[in-house]
C-alpha cells in the first residue's frame, strides 16, 4: 500500500522571524543615518575648502596689487557666464593696469590673467544677500572682463577689485563687503542654496573683506 503524500505545513517553510525582521530594519536605519552624516560632512568640508580658497585668492590679489602698483581683481564667474560649463562657479585673478572710472557704468575692464580659472567644488555655490548689513559682490551689476591675446576673450563676471594701496575699490561702497559660500546647486541661471533642519537654515560659510585694508576673514 502506497502511503499518502505529506503536504508541507507552515512550520516546514523558511521565513523571517520577527526578531530577524527588526534586525534588518535597524541595520537599514543605521546605514541611512551614516549616509546622511557622510554627505553632511562632505558638504561642510567643501564649504571650508572653498572658504580657504577665497581667503587665499583675496590675500594674493592684495599682495600682487601692492607689489605691481596696479589694480588686481578677483573675478567670480557663474556657470552660465561661459559657453561651455560643468555647472560650477569659477574664480581667477587678473591684473588691470588701467582702472576705468567706476562712475561709468556698466563697467568694462581689460585684464591680464594671473592664474588659471579654478572651479569650486561640486555642490558649492556663491549666493547673494547682505550679511549683517554688509553688501555682497554677488548682488552688484556684472562687469565685462576682456582678457587673452589681442583681447580675444570676454566674460561677464562679478568682481572684487583691490587697488595699489591694498584697499577695496569695487564694489563701490564705504563699508566692507561679505561673501556667502553655501551648499547648493546652480539651475536655470540661479544659484539655489540648500536649506536643512526644521528651521530651514542655509548651510553656509561667510567671509568679510575689509574696505581700507582688503583683509578677508571668516565671520562665523
Amino acid at each position: 500500500m502506497i502511503p499518502p503524500l505529506k503536504h508541507p505545513t507552515v512550520c516546514d517553510k523558511s521565513a523571517f522571524s520577527l526578531i530577524e525582521l527588526l534586525a534588518v530594519i535597524a541595520i537599514f536605519a543605521i546605514l541611512a543615518t551614516a549616509g546622511v552624516s557622510l554627505l553632511h560632512g562632505t558638504g561642510t568640508q567643501s564649504r571650508k575648502a572653498t572658504s580657504d580658497l577665497m581667503i587665499n585668492l583675496v590675500e594674493q590679489a592684495r599682495t600682487r596689487a601692492i607689489i605691481s602698483n596696479s589694480h588686481v581683481v578677483l573675478a567670480i564667474a557663474e556657470p552660465a557666464d561661459f559657453p561651455v560649463s560643468d555647472g560650477r562657479f569659477q574664480v581667477a585673478l587678473f591684473r588691470v593696469d588701467q582702472w576705468p572710472d567706476p562712475a561709468t557704468l556698466p563697467l568694462e575692464i581689460n585684464g591680464k590673467i594671473l592664474n588659471r580659472w579654478q572651479s569650486l567644488d561640486k555642490g558649492i555655490v556663491l549666493i547673494g544677500g547682505e550679511v549683517r548689513g554688509l553688501a555682497n559682490p554677488l548682488d552688484q551689476p556684472k562687469v565685462t572682463l576682456t582678457y587673452g591675446e589681442a583681447k580675444s576673450r570676454s566674460v561677464q563676471v562679478h568682481l572684487i577689485a583691490i587697488n595699489s594701496r591694498g584697499g577695496l575699490d569695487w564694489p563701490l561702497d564705504a563699508n566692507p563687503v561679505a561673501l556667502r559660500i553655501a551648499e547648493g546647486r546652480y539651475q536655470y541661471g540661479i544659484a539655489i542654496a540648500y536649506r536643512r533642519g526644521e528651521q530651514k537654515k542655509i548651510a553656509e560659510n561667510r567671509l568679510k573683506i575689509g574696505r581700507i585694508s582688503a583683509r578677508p576673514y571668516p565671520i562665523d
